[in-house]
């Protein structure tokens, strides 16, 4: 474990010390955003808005897709923090697609609320990013994206769903078939979990970025109940977080970078900066230059 930490730092640290990296650091100063509306689902119009840099002549560029939080009853791709985020990353040189899901209405998920309640919840925000990367991947010439460079970004709600589409899509729908060419390359996780790890395999894992609280009482850090609801309460639904999607990944030989963050819960959104770097240092490294990485971080 200490050599994979001294690997890390030796291997990231290389990137301070030299000049603009594109999709590590800012190489551009104007982004452009439009919105677009994806699907429709009964009364709920569903849309995303697309960043870009304005004066970027690259015609083939990742795509990196942000998921709002809010625990699926709150929140917007265009929260004012978000749009910050999408600007960020654009100029960095990625397209950035920040997508609306639908959320629960007038209802709290809590542990009142049935378990096979909540997990229908996860498949409706799964469904609606499936769509909305089928949307993104139909036109992708237009968009001037590659598809194969597709990474997730997700806080609380928005990292379960990214996780959820990745490691359990078979187990919340049906009909996965039609986004069987939905493949993305990589995941950026804050606070996120699935309710089974075990369908994690090599068929399915990808390289992921994840940060934990290790002490979260709404998203399991571990293997522990969703919002830490009672075995005897309606809302009961175990959910494995970020320790154990880590030492699956590690099983299935796959690169991750997992941060724990001693004594804290629910509440790392703001990560330190340095620590939010390094994921896009990871996906510059592992996605789009192919290496191999696997590390451990504790804070």
């Amino acid at each position: 474990m200490n050599q994979k930490i001294i690997t890390f730092f030796i291997l990231f640290s290389s990137f301070i010390a030299t000049s603009q990296t594109r999709y590590v650091d800012k190489v551009f100063d104007s982004i452009s955003s439009k919105t677009f509306t994806y699907s429709i689902r009964d009364k709920d119009t569903l849309k995303l808005d697309i960043y870009e840099p304005i004066t970027d002549s690259i015609r083939n560029r990742p795509l990196f897709v942000i998921l709002h939080g809010g625990g699926f009853i709150s929140g917007s791709r265009n929260d004012g923090s978000l749009i910050y985020m999408a600007e960020t990353v654009a100029k960095k040189g990625y397209v950035v697609a920040s997508v609306d899901y639908r959320l629960l209405k007038n209802k709290l998920i809590n542990c009142s609320y049935p378990a096979t309640g909540k997990l229908k919840v996860f498949s409706n925000a799964s469904e609606d990013l499936l769509n909305a990367l089928l949307y993104l991947v139909k036109y992708k010439e237009s968009f001037k994206i590659d598809d194969k460079k597709i990474v997730l970004f997700g806080v609380s709600a928005g990292g379960e769903t990214a996780l959820n589409i990745a490691y359990n899509r078979e187990f919340l729908l049906r009909n996965t078939d039609i986004y069987k060419a939905i493949k993305p390359a990589a995941i950026i996780s804050i606070s996120g979990a699935i309710p089974k790890a075990e369908l994690i395999s090599k068929n399915n894992a990808i390289p992921t970025v994840l940060y934990h609280g290790i002490n979260d009482k709404v998203v399991p850090y571990d293997i522990s109940s969703h919002q830490s609801c009672l075995p005897t309460s309606p809302g009961f639904l175990l959910l494995n977080g970020s320790k154990i999607i880590a030492e699956k990944l590690e099983t299935n030989n796959t690169s991750f970078l997992l941060y724990s963050y001693l004594n804290r819960g629910h509440d790392i959104f703001n990560l330190p900066k340095d620590d939010f770097y390094q994921a896009f240092v990871f996906i510059n490294k592992v996605v789009l230059s192919k290496k191999f990485f696997q590390a451990r971080i504790v804070q």
